[in-house]
């Protein structure tokens, strides 16, 4: 995003940090089951961007990353238009994770 810091730009950030996190855990060679294993054993890590700490976990389908804030321009600049708010479970694939996750 020109001039300025973008939500994609953040979320590759925040996908990064927790990556890290994740292969800094592996004892041992990195293998595929070593590293498969860190990122399944990521459970509420915290970053300070994200509403709800983000759970992987060893579930059939991952959308950690299922509550956000609501933001929109005002200004030039963008506002927080709601805080936390999950993302609706009208959508067939939110409503499943959700399920499986016991999220």
């Amino acid at each position: 995003m020109s001039g300025g810091i973008g939500s994609f730009s953040q979320m590759g950030f925040t996908e990064a940090e927790i990556a890290t996190h994740a292969l800094e855990s592996v004892n041992g060679a990195d293998t595929v089951q070593s590293v498969n294993k860190a990122f399944q054993d990521v459970h509420s890590f915290t970053t300070g961007q994200q509403c709800e700490p983000w759970t992987y976990g060893n579930y059939p389908l991952h959308i950690p990353n299922n509550v956000d804030y609501t933001v929109t321009p005002n200004n030039g600049q963008m506002s927080l238009a709601q805080s936390c708010t999950p993302i609706s479970s009208a959508d067939p694939q939110i409503a499943q994770y959700r399920k499986v996750s016991g999220g």
